[in-house]
């Protein structure tokens, strides 16, 4: 019952694990953790009360592919059979009806993915589905525990400007993309979302795009964005 922080950047690369109890910080030892990274991605493992961790990259040198979970005590630095490979700004869910974490793209060393892997708690097993997203990364990933689907949206391809402006579900099985019915979110990499369960809403905040930072506020319903228009807001941030 604690918000967990590791790493980042503050102009250099950080490898710090800090909890956030609800009234103060709390910093943990160093010695159990991961080497510094940037652009990493965790998610909480319900099943197993564990935050997992995987990938990012380091100060310089090639990304990590590397996976660790959290127990509330130390990390753990896990060697599955199958794992995979190294990237950075990828994101992860945890799927609250199948049991896994589900990874989505990221950066690897040819450029954007567009591969989808799940971790199980022993092992990454790759999923083949017949259509997939287009390659990014920055993306945002959530579960939408109402309709029990890892929903994502956001993103920058590497090589395009406007990056895409598509949202995404997976169900375990197939990605499907949404039908796009305006509004929707414009392009935008380094969003934010979460899920808002009394409201039962995906929440979108923000994001960069080449020539800006937004402060925008959208929800999804599961059918189609809203643009939220609040009184006050944060900057616009990525």
């Amino acid at each position: 019952r604690r918000v967990l922080l590791f790493g980042g950047s503050d102009g250099t690369t950080l490898a710090d694990t800090w909890e956030w109890d609800g009234a103060q910080w709390l910093l943990h030892p160093t010695a159990s953790a991961p080497p510094a990274r940037v652009f990493h991605a965790m998610a909480w493992d319900a099943a197993r009360r564990r935050a997992v961790l995987f990938g990012g990259a380091p100060n310089s040198g090639a990304a990590f592919a590397d996976t660790w979970e959290w127990d509330g005590q130390r990390w753990h630095a896990l060697t599955p059979a199958s794992s995979p490979p190294s990237r950075y700004m990828h994101a992860l869910a945890w799927d609250d009806v199948r049991r896994r974490v589900v990874l989505f793209g990221g950066y690897g060393p040819s450029g954007p993915l567009a591969d989808t892997w799940e971790w199980d708690g022993a092992t990454w097993t790759e999923r083949t589905p017949v259509a997939s997203p287009p390659p990014r990364g920055g993306h945002a990933l959530v579960w939408d525990s109402a309709r029990q689907r890892v929903v994502l949206t956001g993103g920058d391809p590497g090589n395009s400007r406007p990056g895409p402006t598509d949202t995404w579900e997976w169900d375990g099985a197939s990605w499907q993309q949404a039908p796009l019915v305006a509004p929707a979110p414009p392009a935008r990499t380094f969003t934010a979302m979460s899920w808002d369960p009394v409201r039962r809403r995906a929440v979108l905040f923000g994001g960069a795009t080449f020539v800006d930072h937004l402060a925008d506020t959208w929800e999804w319903d599961g059918t189609a964005w809203a643009d939220r228009s609040p009184n006050r807001s944060p900057p616009g941030r990525g």
